[in-house]
């Protein structure tokens, strides 16, 4: 009686599968954007900040567009590189990019 061990994942349908969640990623990230602006414009301090110009975020205004960038970068990699180990990093880096930029994007009017 022989024991058949599932067969390793090829790396081709490996890197298919990265670039497929790279994509989905980033696709993912306008409507993301939008329910993240959604709720922050539902916090308490976003009217006063809105309307006075009080109690609004300190956050440095760079920061959108570095973390942005930063996805970018890293989704063009995810999408272009020939290893599965570096696919893998890009993926990572992108994701954690995108999910930096939702928490300024969240945190604008605290």
């Amino acid at each position: 009686m022989s024991h058949d061990l599932p067969a390793a994942v090829p790396p081709a349908a490996e890197g298919r599968r990265l670039r497929r969640l790279s994509l989905t990623g980033a696709g993912l990230l306008v409507p993301a954007t939008v329910l993240a602006g959604i709720v922050a414009l539902s916090s308490e301090n976003a009217g006063r900040c809105l309307t006075y110009g009080e109690n609004c975020g300190s956050t440095p205004g760079a920061a959108f567009p570095v973390s942005l960038a930063v996805a970018a970068v890293a989704f063009a990699i995810a999408q272009g590189a020939d290893r599965t180990g570096v696919r893998k990093a890009a993926l990572w880096t992108q994701l954690g990019a995108e999910a930096a930029f939702l928490m300024l994007v969240m945190t604008v009017f605290a």
